[in-house]
């Protein structure tokens, strides 16, 4: 199985006196199918782990493949479409086109691989569908609450069915309970259709509820899983 992600002794350094080590040495592993959570505390080194694994940095070290892909070859237009293709991104902050109808926003994750407007409009109506949104299509955001403008991002990172969404702080401007209707979603499109997602948070009571958590500390990695539920005995 070719893994969505790999990173391999992955280093990256920023200057300074000394250099500051924001990466050390990380290896990690997401397989098609899993849910992982990346935590850690401000400064851990979480937001460059994020920026490696979206392609949007270069590690200064280390080698980094996406579905397969060697990226330290590929020039800067080759991993913008490998971004496009393969990855898709989930922000705090929605980065939706305020002007702009849903079903347009979701079109737009097509819009740089060759894709004709009524395939690329079609595939995004399909994606709004699978968030709960198929009427909202015609909605532009200003008119949704904060919960629907993250299905309409959530519909936009999946609709070129990527290799792997990366979820950045998924809830961070949700109340409570959209919150938790935001991670049911995300756990269900997982379980039920495949999907392939990190989330990247510093909540530990989102991290808890994942099976796989990757805990970040002083730019280094430790692979975790949730322990197994405690069997309940039922009186006979």
């Amino acid at each position: 199985m070719t893994p969505a992600l790999e990173l391999r002794n992955v280093t990256r350094l920023y200057p300074g006196e000394p250099p500051i080590r924001a990466l050390d040495g990380v290896d990690l592993r997401i397989d098609p199918g899993e849910m992982i959570a990346i935590v850690g505390p401000s400064g851990s080194g979480k937001s460059t782990l994020l920026n490696i694994m979206g392609t949007l940095d270069r590690p200064t070290s280390g080698d980094v493949l996406i579905d397969g892909i060697d990226t330290a070859s590929l020039g800067d237009r080759q991993r913008s479409g490998l971004r496009s293709g393969r990855l898709g991104f989930i922000f705090q902050s929605f980065h939706l086109l305020e002007g702009m109808r849903v079903v347009d926003n979701v079109a737009n994750g097509l819009l740089y691989r060759g894709i004709d407007r009524s395939t690329r409009l079609k595939r995004a109506r399909e994606a709004l569908e699978l968030v709960g949104l198929a009427d909202r299509a015609a909605t532009r955001p200003p008119k949704l609450s904060g919960g629907q403008r993250q299905r309409v991002a959530i519909a936009r990172a999946l609709v070129g069915d990527p290799a792997l969404i990366l979820a950045d702080e998924p809830t961070g401007n949700l109340d409570s309970q959209t919150s938790e209707d935001i991670l049911e979603l995300l756990e269900d499109l997982n379980a039920h259709h495949g999907a392939t997602i990190a989330i990247i948070t510093h909540d530990l009571e989102v991290a808890e509820r994942i099976p796989r958590r990757i805990n970040v500390r002083d730019g280094r990695v430790e692979d975790t899983a949730a322990p197994p539920p405690i069997p309940v005995e039922v009186p006979a």
